[in-house]
């Protein structure tokens, strides 16, 4: 007769079994408890919102250049360049900011991916607003700025464009080195279609094809240098179009512009900043970078991509920086005037370094006079100030000793400081994270013809 345990009739099981079924129900549902957390795991957190900027009482607008890696209309492309103008009324200041295409950012309504596939992931899926939308929520969110326009470039239009301009003069101060295509009629596809091309340190000029190469290199460099390679063709095409006083003619140019950039800026808009971008040179723009183990550090994503990891605070107080500036640099201040004179018999290194200083806040001549040779740089400090000297910056970055510094007090001088280049500043002029070749190295950089 089987046994009735509390009213049910219960049939004896062997306690071996009963134990192994209690052992497998344990098991699984330990199993499920892991494969959760494992879920739970795999699914990046979502980080908090970045407060929105403090434009304080100044008139704020920010200006979004997107780059886009497609050639195709169809296709709306992965954004490789992404650069804030933001642009102060109030205070008459321009400041530019680059913004990695690695950055691992939260994409409102998506969810964790690299910023460069927000306008994709807008325009595929037909978010209200589209790509742009969904790119300008993201930088908000993440960023905390506020975008008012942007204008979108690609490929072709961006190598039509340096074209139509008759080329670029820009100063290259860490060669850089990458597979390019032989010419550009070739088929991308076809490895035997590239070849392994070297661009030096001096002044070099570049067409359409060869400036599209340089601001998307990253063989010898990073993404983070990529972007400060962008700035610089920025900045060549901004002399450019100021040497051939193009913002005149800007309202005849309106049409032609408009058939290679895709923007929500009018006229009336352009038209209104012209007085702005007629008294703006590269001078006095003010150029920020993200930077490693500072605003950004190296991670994976949970898909195995190599991303850059926003630090919270610092990149808070970096977007800060950029749209208002500090009140001491809101004023008019008197930069340390420097003249420069190549005497490396090099062409162009000494605009290398005129560069290099204007953007540490110098303001810079070139001036062309004959100079005897030097292997070495050598600074003529003409100030003699004992306190608040920026001689210590001038040796840096220029690879300067100690022994390389004449002081010599003037009250009646041109410049605050003389700086000759020598021939060794070839090898020392990169101060930037780019892999540099050997010093032996022999290999030819093909020169561009000057527009």
């Amino acid at each position: 007769m089987p046994r009735r345990i509390f009213g049910r009739a219960h049939s004896r099981a062997p306690l071996h079994y009963r134990t192994r079924l209690i052992v497998s129900l344990l098991i699984a549902i330990l199993l499920m408890t892991v494969s959760l957390a494992r879920a739970d795991e795999n699914t990046p957190p979502i980080p908090e919102a970045m407060p929105l900027i403090d434009e304080g009482d100044q008139d704020i607008l920010n200006i979004l250049l997107i780059g886009a890696a497609t050639n195709n209309p169809a296709n709306p492309g992965l954004t490789d360049s992404l650069l804030v103008v933001s642009i102060n009324r109030t205070a008459s200041t321009v400041s530019l900011v680059s913004i990695p295409r690695d950055l691992y950012t939260y994409l409102p309504g998506f969810g964790m991916y690299k910023i460069n596939t927000a306008y994709f992931y807008g325009e595929n899926n037909a978010v209200e607003g589209g790509g742009i939308g969904l790119l300008k929520a993201t930088i908000r969110y993440n960023l905390g700025l506020n975008i008012d326009f942007y204008a979108r470039i690609n490929f072709t239009g961006f190598g039509q464009l340096i074209d139509e301009l008759g080329g670029i003069a820009i100063t290259v101060d860490c060669t850089i080195r990458d597979w390019k295509l032989i010419s550009p009629e070739l088929d991308k596809q076809l490895a035997e279609n590239y070849e392994m091309y070297t661009l030096r340190p001096g002044l070099r000029y570049l067409d359409g094809e060869l400036a599209l190469w340089y601001v998307r290199s990253r063989k010898t460099s990073s993404d983070l240098d990529r972007g400060r390679r962008q700035q610089d063709v920025l900045r060549a095409i901004w002399r450019k179009i100021k040497q051939e006083g193009l913002l005149q003619n800007l309202p005849r140019l309106w049409d032609d512009v408009q058939e290679i950039v895709q923007t929500d800026l009018t006229l009336a808009d352009m038209l209104g900043l012209l007085p702005l971008a007629n008294q703006t040179d590269t001078s006095d723009l003010r150029y920020f970078l993200f930077r490693q183990r500072h605003e950004v550090i190296n991670d994976y994503s949970d898909a195995g991509q190599a991303v850059l990891i926003p630090q919270h605070d610092a990149v808070h107080e970096l977007m800060q920086n950029v749209v208002l500036p500090p009140p001491s640099a809101r004023g008019a201040v008197q930069r340390p005037r420097v003249a420069v004179i190549n005497a490396s018999e090099i062409p162009g290194m000494a605009a290398v370094a005129a560069d290099r200083l204007e953007l540490e806040g110098f303001e810079t001549t070139v001036l062309e006079e004959p100079a005897s040779y030097r292997q070495y740089n050598h600074i003529i400090d003409y100030t003699g100030a004992t306190k608040g000297n920026p001689i210590d910056r001038i040796q840096h970055l220029l690879r300067v000793t100690a022994e390389g510094v004449e002081i010599t007090p003037d009250a009646n001088r041109d410049y605050d400081y003389r700086v000759y280049i020598g021939w060794m500043y070839q090898y020392w002029s990169c101060t930037r994270d780019v892999i540099q070749p050997p010093a032996d190295d022999a290999t030819p950089t093909p020169e561009p013809t000057p527009p």
